[in-house]
């Protein structure tokens, strides 16, 4: 709804990054990117392990752990927009004090012990099996969430120029290759076999996992000591917040926001789905002799090749604005995953996998930077800041996008005859079958998102005139 903002006035408080003359000092833009290692490393180490391991090292059957992940995506999703509004609502002096680094500070330990009980379950039955692995997956989300929510808050929030957050935003997408780079390598060096079933491959699954908690745990520490810069406690405290309801109200009557969402859950869809089926894909296809490291070098390539793509897709969005800029990410991204529905030979897939990761660089990137314009349009009308409200309502989509994910494998490996995992011997059809998992189905999805940004009304045009009113708006009053 089109309204003119009220009180306006100057607040040079709120707006400390406002020219590309005066950026973001190094420290601070170094710190405060170094969180998206942790990040990076829970969340994609859990994505690209945990399927695997409970379907094929734990030989749970395929319908036990769709249901896990039916009852895990949607019990998270509810967790996150809560999470989301008292993260907007704290003003404390506990935990190092301020709103968001409370949050961070309070999960230092629970998310890196997590990583390693993500990998110990109980096995004296199935039942008991799938239920450790309900626990432990929201046990896991509910922490992660928390780390990442907050930490994820505070970009639109302390970088509120564009040119500050086109600085950052290159920044914190070419570290988090770091943190991509570890969950995908680590695994490939500790563990010997990734679809081994024996007790020793079993025992590398609880030592990564280790491994990944310490990692996270420094990471951490680096990233609350030198990247998280909050306003004073005194200036928060004059944005009175809303209350739960009044906050979800607002935001999922948003109606811009509701069309990025749509478009970021597809994204998240193949986000997701692509690390969790690639070691059986490759495995299956490529006659790798099941190994870790060949199976990891697939990802580590596109994800590599991402880093040029963040700097390309951040110089297309200066020129174009985000929302245009994010659609021609979009159709290249697309048109990178139809070849793999053909590709049978390893090294063409690895070729592949540059173009597929050039496509990748766009896509977290520009999420973040439009759902960061999003949260400038509302303070407008809100005078407050919601960052955490709009991510926590966010994170209820693509939380669901992981029913879509399990769903779509359940298809293909019911249809196929694989209720219970094994890469003896695949058939045509079953390798058929993930060649379809990992072209058409994220080729379809991101069409859809395409859509949705097709929709999407905040063009560069807007965005500019919303940050010039943003200088002068007074808060308080």
């Amino acid at each position: 709804m089109e309204q003119s903002p009220q009180n306006i006035s100057t607040n040079q408080s709120l707006n400390t990054n406002k020219e590309s003359k005066n950026p973001v000092p190094l420290k601070l833009n170094l710190g405060f990117s170094i969180g998206e290692i942790p990040d990076m490393i829970a969340y994609q180490g859990f994505s690209f392990l945990i399927f695997t391991f409970y379907s094929v090292v734990i030989q749970l059957d395929i319908s036990k752990i769709t249901v896990v992940f039916i009852i895990w995506s949607i019990i998270n999703a509810f967790n996150d927009p809560i999470l989301g509004a008292l993260s907007d609502k704290t003003r404390t002096t506990k935990l190092t004090g301020g709103r968001r680094r409370p949050w961070i500070v309070s999960m230092i330990l629970p998310l890196p012990l997590v990583m390693v009980f993500l990998f110990t379950p109980i096995q004296t039955s199935p039942i008991a099996t799938a239920i450790y692995m309900a626990m432990i997956m929201i046990l896991f989300d509910t922490f992660y969430t928390t780390y990442s929510l907050n930490h994820t808050s505070l970009y639109p929030e302390m970088f509120q120029a564009n040119a500050a957050r086109e600085q950052v935003g290159f920044t914190r997408r070419t570290i988090m290759i770091v943190g991509l780079l570890i969950a995908f390598v680590l695994p490939g060096v500790i563990i010997d076999n990734l679809v081994g079933t024996d007790q020793t491959t079993k025992n590398q699954y609880i030592l990564c996992g280790a491994v990944f908690g310490i990692l996270i745990f420094i990471f951490m520490l680096i990233h609350i000591k030198y990247g998280i810069k909050e306003p004073k406690l005194e200036e928060m405290k004059l944005r009175q917040a809303f209350s739960l309801k009044e906050s979800l109200k607002h935001t999922l009557t948003n109606k811009d926001f509701l069309l990025i969402v749509f478009c970021s859950t597809m994204n998240w869809y193949v986000f997701g789905l692509i690390p969790m089926i690639l070691p059986i894909y490759a495995s299956a296809n490529f006659q790798l002799d099941q190994s870790s490291f060949e199976t990891s070098l697939l990802l580590i390539v596109a994800f590599l090749s991402s880093v040029p793509g963040v700097f390309f897709w951040s110089k297309i969005d200066g020129k174009f604005g985000s929302r245009k800029a994010f659609m021609f990410s979009h159709l290249l991204w697309i048109a990178s995953f139809i070849p793999l529905l053909f590709i049978q030979s390893y090294p063409l897939c690895l070729i592949n996998m540059v173009f597929i990761g050039f496509g990748l660089g766009g896509a977290p990137y520009f999420i973040d930077r439009n759902i960061s314009n999003i949260a400038d349009q509302d303070e407008l009308f809100t005078k407050q800041r919601r960052e955490a409200s709009f991510y926590g309502v966010h994170a209820i989509f693509i939380r669901l996008a992981g029913i879509l994910q399990i769903l779509s494998i359940n298809i293909i490996f019911s249809y196929n005859g694989w209720e219970q995992v094994s890469l003896d011997n695949p058939t045509y059809e079953q390798k058929l079958g993930l060649r379809l998992l990992m072209s058409i189905f994220p080729a379809i999805a991101l069409l859809i998102g395409l859509f949705f940004l097709w929709k999407f009304p905040l063009t560069k045009e807007k965005v500019k005139k919303n940050q010039e009113q943003r200088k002068t708006l007074k808060i308080g009053e």
